[in-house]
């Protein structure tokens, strides 16, 4: 059984640094800018989002555990009036733990949560290049309800 809680400061500091390294990868792949001008736009981001980094209202910086260890990290946006649904803005499965049901188990733990807090809907981005995490969120009953679509203009 998988149970979520609240970040460590430790972890917290481990988790985004590794958390803007991995989106940083994604969002060059995806063909949104160099590295360094990913790079400083998620620096921005991250901080309009986290302005008081784990301390942040509105923030739920959660860690997955099983059998007494932590296999995951999820980070939720609680809704507000600009986005009046609660947003995954991570979920990430440790390496070691991947491939045992960790990534399921930590969105069913979110809804849980969510729904223990009176939130009726979630949302989330995922990017084209990873099917796995696509087919998750469909097989979660996650439907599409926008697409973004780019092309490289040599």
């Amino acid at each position: 059984m998988l149970t979520l809680r609240p970040l460590t400061r430790s972890e917290f500091d481990v988790r985004i640094a590794a958390l803007k390294a991995l989106y940083a990868v994604d969002e060059v792949q995806a063909g949104r800018g160099s590295p360094t001008e990913v790079e400083a736009r998620i620096e921005r981001q991250f901080a309009t989002l986290l302005p008081d980094g784990l301390a942040t209202e509105g923030q739920l910086l959660l860690a997955g555990e099983a059998e007494g260890e932590v296999v995951g990290f999820l980070w939720i946006g609680l809704p507000t009036p600009e986005r009046p649904q609660a947003w995954i803005f991570e979920i990430t499965v440790d390496e070691a733990h991947r491939r045992r049901g960790h990534g399921r188990a930590l969105m069913l733990a979110a809804e849980a949560e969510l729904r223990a807090r009176g939130v009726t809907r979630l949302g989330l981005n995922v990017f084209g290049h990873n099917p796995g995490a696509l087919r998750l969120y469909e097989s979660l009953g996650f439907e599409t309800t926008s697409r973004q679509m780019s092309k490289a203009l040599p």
